[in-house]
C-alpha cells in the first residue's frame, strides 16, 4: 500500500491541487488551508475561487484518505469570534454568508492539525506551525499540544481566541501568531517541537520552500510529496 503523503499549501482559488491529486492513489492527501480569497495578481475571480473550493469539498467527500485543514482565510467565515478578532485581507463581503454555510455545512472534513508518523518520523501538519511563544501565551486553553488537542481549540470561544493571535510581524500585538496566523520567520527562531518534525503553508514563498531540518514551510502554489523523510520532500511533479 502506498504510504506516500500529498502535501497541497495554500490554494486561493487556486487549481494546482487536481492534477497532484489524480497522479497515483496517495496514501494520505493533505491540504494545509486557506482554500478561498484569491490574490488579484492570480486573477481568479471570487466565483471562480468559490467553483474551485466546492471540488475540493467534493473530492474529499469521495476520498477518505484526504485530510483538510484550516487557514486563517478559512476561519474568519467559519467562525464570527474569529472574525472579529483577526479579519484577514481579501475577506470576501459578498461570498461571506455562503462561504460560511459552506464551513460549517462541512465542519466535519475539517481539522486545525494532523500528525503521523511515516518511517520512523513523526510530522505534524497545521497552517502555520506551533511555536513554543504561542503555546506558553495560551497553556490555559492547551493542555497538550498534540494535533488532538491542538483541534478542540475550535470547540470553544477562549480556543478560537487563541487562534485568532496575530503577532507585530503580521500587524497585530501578540507575542507570537497562532498556528494559523503565525509566520516562517517566528518558526525559524522558536520551533516547539525538537523532536517533531513540522510542515505547514501560510508565509508565501516566491520559488522555493523553505526545508529545514525541523521543519519544511511550502506555501509556493505547487503540490509536495513526503516520502521517505524530511530530506525527501519534493515536488509532486518530479514524481510524474
Amino acid at each position: 500500500m502506498n504510504q506516500d503523503i500529498l502535501i497541497i499549501p495554500d490554494v486561493h482559488g487556486r487549481s494546482f491541487w487536481k492534477d497532484a491529486v489524480n497522479r497515483e492513489p496517495w496514501g494520505t492527501i493533505v491540504f494545509l488551508g486557506d482554500y478561498v480569497d484569491p490574490y488579484s495578481r492570480d486573477n481568479i475571480d471570487e466565483s471562480q475561487s468559490l467553483g474551485n473550493f466546492l471540488e475540493i469539498l467534493e473530492y474529499a467527500r469521495l476520498h477518505d484518505n484526504v485530510v483538510m485543514l484550516l487557514g486563517n482565510h478559512d476561519l474568519h467565515y467559519y467562525s464570527m469570534v474569529f472574525s472579529d478578532h483577526a479579519l484577514g485581507s481579501r475577506f470576501s463581503y459578498r461570498m461571506a454568508d455562503l462561504l460560511r454555510q459552506l464551513f460549517i455545512k462541512n465542519k466535519e472534513l475539517f481539522s486545525l492539525a494532523y500528525e503521523t508518523t511515516l518511517n520512523g518520523y513523526h510530522y505534524l501538519f497545521t497552517h502555520s506551525g506551533v511555536c513554543n511563544i504561542w503555546l506558553d501565551h495560551n497553556r490555559d486553553v492547551i493542555v497538550t499540544p498534540d494535533a488532538e488537542h491542538l483541534n478542540h481549540l475550535l470547540d470553544s470561544d477562549e480556543g478560537i481566541l487563541a487562534l485568532a493571535q496575530v503577532s507585530k510581524k503580521r500587524g497585530g500585538f501578540h507575542p507570537s501568531g497562532s498556528i494559523v496566523w503565525g509566520d516562517v520567520e517566528e518558526m525559524l527562531c522558536d520551533n516547539a517541537f525538537p523532536d517533531v518534525y513540522q510542515i505547514f503553508g501560510h508565509t508565501q514563498q516566491s520559488e522555493s520552500p523553505i526545508i529545514t531540518d525541523q521543519m519544511s514551510c511550502l506555501d509556493v502554489r505547487r503540490a509536495f510529496v513526503l516520502r521517505d523523510g524530511a530530506t525527501s520532500i519534493r515536488p509532486a511533479e518530479l514524481d510524474a
